[in-house]
């Protein structure tokens, strides 16, 4: 067994068989998640018996870039177009100019993770992956696309996106604003152009990237919300090339180093379920709400969800007895 330490989160990551004869909720392991990587899912039954979440390490965000931008605005709620125009309206009211970049060079990268790392030194747990790729993004400059917005010449919002032409698919990684532009909801028009860009040059798909499948920790749970508003669907990382990622078993054993609440994301049932939109077809997936809190109200970045829900029941510190977590599941609108 190894025990890393993210933030102020002790994670175990544990063989199988630690996972399944170790009482996790014994005060004396002083854990806060343990997780077991999985080579497949033959050992699903029970490592959910023992209270696991069985589930892809990462997902990804997908949906169909549509024939123009009309017609994906129109897959939007009406609440969201309403957003979208706010954005609009608020950019232009406060002078901010957004630019697709013709081209991507050296600097507007380095400008760009400038911007990142403020925002993930903000952030009490955030894990820096954009300058983790300085390298790979700046060897690949040709497969970027970027979108900046500047506000009296300042940079005030970015995203880099990486187009990958033999999937038709425009997939944006990065994005940064500072607080002021979040509060004007600028990710949203940056996200947009983006698309109308790579529509523009014939791609099909678009997708928000990856997210790791535990929100709460190194993301943002509302993260979950906004992506889902803007018509978007979780499917595995591993459904698509390069497969660098796969499964495992996560047990969350307290909420001590987590968002209250927190979100993950798990298989739901074990047929694959049936290709939707045209996205690779995998196992189903649900949406496990944590909580320390019983019976909790349905947060605000969660006013709808494109999977099943989830309740469970975690204690926020050590238990000192032993107690099973509670759950029911609910089926969003």
């Amino acid at each position: 067994m190894r025990i890393d330490v993210q933030g102020q989160a002790r994670i175990a990551h544990a063989t199988l068989t630690e996972a399944l004869e170790r009482d996790w909720h014994d005060p004396a392991h002083d854990i806060d998640i343990v997780r077991v990587r999985l080579a497949d899912l033959e050992p699903r039954t029970e490592l959910e018996a023992a209270g696991f979440l069985v589930k892809p390490s990462w997902i990804n965000w997908m949906a169909p870039l549509t024939d123009s931008a009309a017609a994906f605005q129109q897959r939007l709620s009406t609440k969201e177009r309403k957003s979208h125009r706010y954005a609009a309206r608020t950019a232009e009211k406060s002078g901010i100019e957004l630019h697709v970049l013709p081209r991507v060079g050296d600097e507007d990268v380095h400008t760009f993770l400038d911007l990142y790392d403020q925002r993930i030194a903000a952030m009490s747990s955030g894990v820096n992956y954009a300058r983790r790729q300085e390298r790979h993004l700046l060897r690949h400059l040709d497969t970027l696309l970027g979108v900046f917005a500047h506000a009296d010449g300042v940079l005030v919002g970015g995203c880099l996106g990486r187009l990958r032409p033999d999937q038709s698919l425009v997939h944006l990684q990065f994005s940064a604003v500072t607080d002021t532009a979040r509060q004007s909801m600028l990710a949203r028009l940056m996200y947009m152009a983006a698309f109308d860009a790579a529509r523009e040059r014939g791609y099909t798909w678009a997708s928000l990237g990856n997210d790791p499948s535990l929100l709460g920790h190194t993301a943002q749970p509302g993260l979950f919300g906004f992506k889902a508003r803007l018509g978007f669907v979780p499917i595995p990382t591993q459904t698509l090339p390069p497969k660098v990622t796969g499964d495992e078993a996560e047990l969350v054993v307290r909420m001590r180093a987590l968002a209250q609440p927190s979100l993950s994301i798990a298989y739901h049932g074990h047929q694959p379920a049936p290709s939707q939109e045209g996205l690779p077809a995998s196992l189903p997936l649900r949406a496990v709400l944590y909580s320390a809190e019983p019976d909790p109200p349905r947060p605000v970045w969660l006013p709808s969800s494109p999977l099943p829900l989830e309740y469970r029941l975690v204690d926020a510190l050590p238990r000192t007895t032993t107690a099973a977590a509670a759950g029911h599941d609910e089926h969003a609108p």
